[in-house]
């Protein structure tokens, strides 16, 4: 992918990156100059992504994290200012959807896990 504009020297946080989305999403980033973390709940996943990426010429450092869990997303960020010195850019893509049907057929657990990730693992990365 040809870039379209200059990220050189910036970097960025992309979670739910090990695929789809996520990783399009860190390959136009990488592919525009900067170095990326990226992020999933599984290491071998976002292991698997960060070689392809790096095939590609981009500057890439995996690191496992559920935005569900705060720890976690505290540890993210901290590795991710160790590593570069700091953070430019954050694209929050990780979400789930543990309920597939209408809303009010949901179970409040499916709910409670929907906003844990999706709303607040929001608010925890901006935070972080």
């Amino acid at each position: 992918m040809a870039a379209t504009f200059d990220l050189t020297g910036k970097v960025a946080i992309v979670t739910g990156a090990s695929r789809g989305i996520g990783e399009a999403i860190a390959a136009a980033l990488a592919g525009a100059g900067a170095s990326v973390v990226i992020s999933s709940r599984k290491q071998e996943n976002v292991d698997a992504a960060a070689a392809r990426l790096r095939a590609a010429g981009g500057e890439v450092t995996a690191i496992a994290a559920h935005t569900g869990d705060a720890t976690a997303v505290e540890a993210l960020v901290k590795g991710a200012v160790e590593r570069y010195g700091g953070v430019d850019i954050l694209v929050n893509n990780a979400a789930t959807n543990p309920h597939f049907g209408p809303v009010l057929t949901a179970e409040e657990s499916h709910w409670d896990k929907t906003f844990d990730v999706n709303v607040k693992g929001y608010w925890r990365m901006v935070k972080a």
